[in-house]
């Protein structure tokens, strides 16, 4: 197999190798199951140390790709999404019904009289807020961090308890009278900062999606404010375009 050459910079060898490996796994070249080469194996195609190569099935193993045991052979355990348990996570999906495989861990709580400042500006601040931060997970793995800064009042009416097992955005939705609820995101790819790479299992060059969500009321008043930090792979947005692809007689006219 035909492998990338390895070179010293800023990326650490065994972080380089953790990418070329991880591709192999995600592109079905090692199928789920699948013993991979042996240290040596591996040592021998990358020109590296064994200490290398251990570094780099240490960190896939901890983002559970694969399994890695003392006297038996790696072998992957990451199988391929199926269409009833896909690991992507949009924007519509946040105010889906959790799956039996999600799970929280809530990282601290604090309270603010007003809110950070926004990236973009959609409300009134009308604190004291409660900023949750937290961390999403998919089969005990990691695949979202975020800081959310609910109003006091609308956190008083979550079930107690609520943000330990669910969705926030859906636990907000749930209270509000949503007949009156506006909501705006902002959407973009970014790189993670080092404390997300450590909240996320993830390396500094893996890409992210960052997301910036602001609920209101019908006065106006920011209900929540959240930034999130999706893991790449596991963010997914679909729309529907149909609209942009048909031809209107307003569209002609403004052409012609």
């Amino acid at each position: 197999m035909g492998s990338p050459p390895l070179k010293h910079g800023s990326v650490t060898l065994y972080a380089q190798l953790a990418n070329v490996l991880r591709d192999r796994i995600y592109s079905g070249v090692w199928a789920e199951g699948q013993p991979i080469p042996t240290l040596d194996q591996l040592s021998d195609e990358f020109d590296v140390a064994r200490v290398t190569v251990r570094q780099a099935i240490h960190l896939l193993s901890e983002e559970g790709l694969l399994s890695s045991h003392r006297g038996k052979r790696t072998h992957v355990t990451w199988s391929p999404p199926s269409g009833t348990d896909l690991p992507l996570f949009s924007t519509v999906a946040s105010f889906d019904d959790s799956p039996k495989s999600y799970s929280v861990d809530i990282l601290d709580y604090q309270e603010f009289e007003n809110l950070p400042p926004r990236i973009f500006e959609k409300g009134a601040g009308n604190g004291p807020y409660v900023r949750i931060r937290k961390r999403d997970l998919f089969k005990g793995v990691p695949y979202t961090c975020s800081e959310n800064f609910v109003r006091k009042d609308v956190f008083r009416k979550f079930p107690p308890g609520g943000e330990t097992i669910s969705k926030i955005a859906r636990l907000v939705k749930d209270v509000a009278d949503d007949s009156n609820v506006t909501g705006y995101e902002l959407i973009r790819v970014d790189m993670p900062t080092e404390e997300e790479c450590q909240k996320l299992h993830c390396l500094p060059s893996s890409p992210i999606a960052r997301i910036s969500r602001t609920f209101l009321d019908a006065d106006g008043s920011v209900m929540l404010y959240g930034n999130y930090a999706y893991l790449g792979k596991e963010f997914a947005l679909v729309r529907d375009i149909s609209d942009y692809l048909r031809t209107t007689d307003s569209d002609e006219a403004a052409s012609s």
